[in-house]
């Protein structure tokens, strides 16, 4: 009996140390196996394979519109090009050519415009060029784009000198090569170019047209029509400048049809009223910094806006942490917004002045249509 007692005993404890050593082996095995971590890097580039497996050869997203293009055009760097916008120099051509274009106020009250072209090269005409100025490279340098213009403040010529940024300038040696006088409008507004004449600035200045290894696009898009979430109706936007810019919805199209000095924003060359998919507000701190009302805007740091597409509108948050950056735009989820494919209006706005909404310019969120919100940083 003692004897089968002991028997018993070892057996039992011999299983004892059999199990814990399976489940130590079992430990181990789960600790040091290799775990499968996906970076963000990695998830952004296997979507981006994912995203361009179903196109056809040769073709991409835009970088600019999110369209199908040929690679041959989207891996070109746009040109930004500072457009005259008073009324001397209307109606403009090319314009409506451009994937992009930005607005921000100059002297005197009046804005200038930066068209940015991706697909330039059978552009006859474009204009009419003007100066730049120091801010709308910030514009040209979030898009990776080539600027260019005819003249330059003060400040823009500090600016491209310190900085040692290349740009296409008609006051160049080469100028002549690359701009001309039109005979049919008064100097200083005659001055245009072309897609073709645009390589003899390339050419001149040494500059490249591709975008630097490992580049990737600033902007999301969607890859079909999105309706925003939320947000407010949106059937006219009212930008406050004094050219009185406005926005229409046309629900046929689902696109925004541009309108400024009282009448429609046209395009010379093809007699086409200016439309676009998308409307970003972006208001800014701005400021006078010197005699001659030159103005200075606050581009890096954070602020408020809008995202404006198919006849709504959504508040948004632009960020630029520094000069080296690229302005991004969030949804108050906090969430990067993405864009419906097609072409955008960048509208820079004084905080200190109001976007608003609508045939009576209602501002949203106040009870009176006259009301007035200023619009305050994010910061």
């Amino acid at each position: 009996m003692k004897r089968n007692l002991i028997f018993t005993a070892g057996v039992m404890l011999a299983l004892v140390f059999s199990l814990a050593g399976c489940q130590k082996k079992q430990a181990e095995t789960e600790t040091t196996a290799p775990a499968q971590v996906i970076t963000e890097t990695e998830a952004q580039t296997s979507a981006q394979t994912e995203s361009t497996e179903n196109l056809p050869e040769g073709q991409m997203r835009s970088y600019l519109t999110g369209e199908i293009i040929s690679k041959n055009v989207g891996l070109q760097r746009p040109y930004a090009i500072m457009i005259n916008n008073i009324v001397d120099a209307l109606p403009q051509s090319g314009i409506s050519n451009a994937e992009m274009i930005y607005e921000a106020k100059v002297e005197g009250g009046i804005t200038r415009l930066m068209a940015v072209f991706q697909d330039v090269d059978k552009v006859k005409k474009i204009g009419s060029i003007r100066s730049a100025r120091h801010y709308y490279i910030d514009f040209a340098n979030d898009n990776n784009a080539i600027y260019v213009h005819f003249g330059q403040s003060k400040y823009a010529k500090a600016r491209i000198e310190k900085e040692k940024i290349k740009t296409i300038s008609g006051l160049s040696s080469y100028g002549g090569e690359v701009f001309y006088r039109s005979k049919d409008r008064v100097a200083p507004h005659n001055v245009y170019t072309s897609g073709e004449l645009l390589k003899k600035g390339l050419k001149a200045t040494g500059i490249t047209r591709d975008y630097p290894q490992g580049y990737t696009a600033r902007l999301q898009f969607n890859t079909t029509d999105t309706q925003l979430a939320g947000g407010f109706e949106a059937l006219q936007v009212n930008i406050p400048f004094d050219c009185k810019p406005y926005f229409v919805y046309d629900e046929k199209t689902g696109l925004y049809k541009r309108f400024e000095f009282g009448k429609k924003h046209i395009d010379v060359e093809n007699n086409k009223q200016l439309t676009f998919k998308n409307i970003i507000v972006q208001y800014v701190k701005e400021k006078t910094i010197s005699k001659k009302n030159h103005q200075d805007l606050k581009l890096t740091g954070s602020g408020k806006g809008y995202y404006i597409t198919d006849g709504k509108a959504i508040n948004i948050t632009w960020q630029r942490k520094t000069e080296a950056d690229r302005t991004l735009y969030y949804d108050e989820s906090g969430a990067e917004i993405k864009l419906n494919t097609g072409k955008t209006f960048f509208e820079v706005v004084p905080k200190n002045s109001e976007v608003t909404f609508g045939k009576n310019g209602t501002v949203p969120g106040s009870s009176s249509e006259t009301a007035k919100t200023p619009a305050t940083d994010a910061e």
